[in-house]
């Protein structure tokens, strides 16, 4: 029984990695995507102005995405931290990485 909920929790762990790989990349492409149109419209004050009130609704969305993914990244880290203190032996050493608890 321990050996299979050593596997559960090496391939949750392995997982949430990917998953956190994945998401730090997706929210570095859309910070740089902010960024670029902000750089954008800073001589186009005006143009900015009627852009966002005409996409109001889209960009509310768009926030609300960006929100909850910054969210789930959050809890994602928070599961990875979890599953390395079950993933501790009694050596003291991560099974994983092989890294010190220290």
């Amino acid at each position: 029984m321990r050996y299979n909920f050593d596997e559960i929790i090496k391939e949750r762990l392995e997982n949430r990695y990917l998953w956190r790989s994945y998401l730090g990349w997706l929210l570095t492409h859309k910070d740089l995507t902010i960024y670029a149109k902000r750089e954008f419209y800073k001589d186009k004050p005006f143009l900015a102005l009627i852009i966002k009130l005409y996409f109001l609704p889209y960009n509310l969305i768009k926030y609300f995405i960006y929100i909850s993914e910054k969210h789930r990244l959050d809890m994602i880290n928070k599961e990875i931290e979890i599953l390395n203190e079950f993933q501790v032996d009694k050596n003291g050493t991560k099974l994983i990485d092989g890294e010190s608890n220290d």
